[in-house]
């Protein structure tokens, strides 16, 4: 099998930049096949490491999620084959079957991501600054006050009542929002 080499530099950055978007997924639909943490990690990384040495096969513009689960899957199955003495491992058809639930459960996530960033852009821009202020990296509802010139408690009630803008237009996004009587 074929690396991506260092001569094919954007072949390096195409799978980097799509490994790192879904690795958190890739990790819980793991996690939700195996029942150790520790477990769940060797499985990820070996499977990560099966996806480099392929990705050569993966085909450009194709769904690379649902590429990486397969992979993922096929990892967990041979670890949970070599650990099948182990009176507390699942079935591979219980794991087929929490596989599958994580897949749906990841793509219900992706929708409600894509959802939320929608509703985030709509925000009106004072609203936007609140969400952008208080959920950047380091900073906290009493940190971004000081910085805007607010107490900390007229943040926190403005922050709620974006909350739950945001929770509106996402069921609404969603087509969840059920028919109030």
């Amino acid at each position: 099998m074929a690396f991506p080499t260092s001569e094919d530099p954007s072949r390096h950055e195409e799978f980097v930049s799509l490994y790192v978007r879904h690795e958190a997924a890739v990790f819980s639909f793991v996690l939700a096949m195996v029942k150790h943490t520790a477990d769940a990690e060797d499985i990820v990384q070996r499977a990560s490491m099966t996806m480099w040495r392929c990705f050569d096969k993966f085909e450009p513009g194709t769904n690379f999620r649902a590429w990486a689960f397969q992979i993922a899957k096929n990892e967990a199955l041979n670890h949970l084959s070599k650990s099948k003495r182990d009176r507390h491992v699942f079935s591979e058809k219980l794991v087929a079957m929490l596989a599958d639930q994580a897949e749906e459960r990841a793509d219900n996530l992706d929708a409600q991501r894509r959802a939320l960033d929608f509703c985030v852009e709509k925000l009106p821009a004072d609203d936007h600054e609140i969400i952008k202020g208080c959920y950047r990296e380091g900073s906290t509802i009493r940190s971004f006050a000081e910085q805007a010139g607010e107490t900390a408690n007229k943040i926190y009630k403005r922050l709620n009542r974006v909350r739950g803008q945001l929770q509106r237009c996402i069921e609404r996004r969603l087509g969840l929002e059920e028919v109030r009587s």
